[in-house]
């Protein structure tokens, strides 16, 4: 099993200063696959607090067909 490697930043910033630079630098430091696991944490957390229990969550799934005329 390969060992994950951890990625710790900090900053501290008046609130008036802060902007979107640091999560950006963060997460593209992070690659892919780390930001994949981080949103399907949240997903399966938001699953949790809306009262599924967050196993198996799926998905939207969502088609459509669009004929040009």
């Amino acid at each position: 099993m390969s060992e994950k490697k951890r990625i710790i930043m900090e900053r501290i910033v008046e609130i008036k200063d802060s902007n979107d630079d640091w999560n950006i630098k963060f997460w593209q430091k992070c690659g892919a696959r780390s930001r994949f696991a981080a949103a399907w944490e949240m997903t399966v957390e938001f699953c949790k607090i809306r009262g599924k229990n967050g196993i198996k969550p799926r998905l939207q799934r969502d088609a459509e067909h669009i004929k040009r005329v």
